[in-house]
């Protein structure tokens, strides 16, 4: 098919889909418009992803157990610090619009923490900066089904690339959380026990 009716195709994809997913469509006019440009995507709207959130819990839970491991040999009276980063890969459900947006995508989370022991109690304090990202590229599996107009070949967006009808981009977001936690340690009959809290920094 000539480029520019692939061009036409996508158009059409773009029209048609702006009643049920009006993030995708933006995203793919985007890419129509050949401007190249990155896009930022609105973090209550990447976050309502359970895949996104399963994702941030993963990057989350892995930070938790190193600082109980750093908790464990911080001496009596000392503070420390530990810094360190998460890869969580995410795969979006078929059906969702996250999916006609990112199929496959990354995020990191980057974490800054101070550990403080008092006697059996370790106090844990922090921030988390998530970064998830993905280049719009049409680069990945072999093919898209797109409601109404079923099956689109991933090739077609490449080949509208290297016609110039399109460009690629980088989609990206970022959302910032703040820990404050407690680690204790083991005494008598008692098992070691941490807590820690989240928060989503809003604004």
């Amino acid at each position: 098919m000539p480029a520019a009716e692939l061009a036409a195709l996508f158009r059409s994809i773009v029209d048609d889909g702006r009643r049920f997913h009006p993030m995708a469509s933006d995203f793919l006019n985007h890419f129509m418009d050949g401007a190249a440009e990155s896009r930022t995507l609105p973090r209550r709207w990447i976050r309502s992803f359970r895949v996104i959130r399963k994702a941030e819990r993963k990057n989350r839970r892995r930070f938790e157990r190193q600082l109980e491991r750093a908790a464990r040999r911080l001496p009596d009276g000392e503070s420390s610090w530990l810094k360190d980063h998460w890869d969580a890969r995410i795969n979006a459900f078929i059906g969702t619009e996250l999916f006609y947006v990112s199929r496959m995508s990354l995020l990191r989370s980057r974490g800054s923490f101070v550990l403080t022991r008092s006697g059996a109690e370790v106090r844990v304090s922090g921030t988390v900066r998530h970064h998830w990202f993905d280049p719009y590229d049409w680069d990945r599996g072999r093919w898209v089904f797109i409601p109404g107009h079923g099956f689109v070949p991933i090739a077609v967006g490449r080949e509208l690339v290297e016609a110039d009808e399109a460009r690629n981009f980088l989609m990206e977001s970022r959302h910032v959380q703040t820990l404050e936690g407690v680690c204790r340690d083991a005494r008598g009959f008692r098992r070691a026990r941490s807590r820690f809290d989240w928060t989503l920094v809003t604004g």
